[in-house]
């Protein structure tokens, strides 16, 4: 079986068995680029590959591609709901993800309830951004790794 993945401007041509599963793949990728596998999200199509899943599960076209992307770590803080100091959530993302996504993977992730109400204000260098648009890209706003955003009820 024969996968192709870009990677930034980079296409790689990767040679594997039919069993070969989409951890097997990161790992490959992994070593190339210096990526860890933790940090790897593979998108084919509209669809986000789950790691112990066989590629040929995918039914991947020969012709087409697997996007890669690299995943970084940002963090969210919210006041306790008890009153007693803040909570904190760690989330990983990509560049690509919008402000409602990362909302979404809050509750997924970690329980939080969403509000129509709740702002997410970017604590930046250059002082706070308020990300209030949910279509809006995530690097828009400056999110970048280690960011820390406090959500505001």
């Amino acid at each position: 079986m024969y996968v192709s993945v870009i990677y930034g401007h980079q296409i790689y041509h990767v040679a594997l068995r039919d069993d070969t599963t989409v951890v097997n793949l990161k790992r490959l990728l992994g070593r190339e680029l210096d990526l860890p596998v933790e940090n790897q999200q593979l998108d084919y199509g509209d669809i986000i590959m789950s790691n112990h899943t066989p590629l040929q599960a995918y039914q991947i076209d020969p012709n087409e591609l697997i996007l890669l992307r690299d995943l970084y770590e940002i963090f969210f803080e919210a006041d306790s709901t008890d009153g007693h100091g803040i909570r904190r959530f760690r989330l990983l993302v990509h560049q690509n993800n919008k402000v409602r996504e990362l909302k979404n993977m809050l509750h997924l992730h970690h329980g939080f309830v969403i509000r129509d109400n709740m702002t997410l204000r970017v604590e930046s260098p250059f002082g706070p951004i308020y990300a209030n648009d949910d279509h809006r890209d995530i690097y828009e706003y400056q999110i970048f790794t280690g960011t820390v955003i406090r959500i505001l009820l």
